[in-house]
């Protein structure tokens, strides 16, 4: 499985802030709280970064205390280096194709199927709904927590932002369906 520059680097930027080094368990808590419920990491993940990052001498493995079997993991000065380059480095991300579900289904369905279909682009705008709800939700807890919370702010910004295009293109596609169809039953 291939795991993306965002994945390494958020891990070892969290591990580069903490130069007593972390644990595992520590460094998905501290993922969560400042990237909230938008990279959702799970262990077996984290631990597989963080044996590449250590292959690599951007990480060190040590272990907790005398008598713990614990991994702690602090970032070399390599790793420090590696960091700083992709930190100044231009974004390589490109935008993702609009691959929907709906669009397939508006592909092949024809016209008897018009109120099924502004049916599913009413349940689907509903879905979108309720995320922008938990979006509302997630931006309040972010203001009670003790920890800076900018980035994770502008993450949900955008969130909001890409849930508000959408629900515009289901108003579309809604009216588009209405005017090329419902006119000619």
């Amino acid at each position: 499985m291939r795991v993306g520059k965002g994945v390494r680097y958020a891990l070892l930027g969290m591990v580069s802030q903490n130069p007593e080094g972390m644990h595992g368990w520590a460094l998905k808590r501290q993922c969560e709280r400042y990237l909230g419920t938008f990279w959702r990491l799970n262990f077996g993940e984290i631990y597989r970064v963080l044996d590449s990052l250590a292959s690599e001498g951007l990480i060190e493995q040590t272990v907790a205390q005398v008598g713990s079997n614990r991994k702690v993991y602090r970032i070399t000065n390599k790793g420090q280096c590696s960091l700083d380059d992709f930190i100044l480095a231009a974004p390589t991300d490109e935008p993702r194709p609009m691959r929907q579900e709906l669009a397939v289904k508006l592909l092949f369905a024809d016209a008897e199927r018009v109120p099924q279909l502004l049916k599913l682009v009413a349940d689907q705008r509903e879905i979108y709904m309720q995320q922008l709800g938990m979006l509302t939700i997630q931006r309040r807890k972010l203001r009670n927590l003790p920890t800076d919370s900018f980035v994770t702010g502008l993450l949900i910004n955008g969130a909001e932002l890409q849930m508000r295009a959408e629900l515009a293109w289901l108003d579309e596609v809604a009216q588009k369906l209405k005017e090329r169809f419902c006119h000619t039953q």
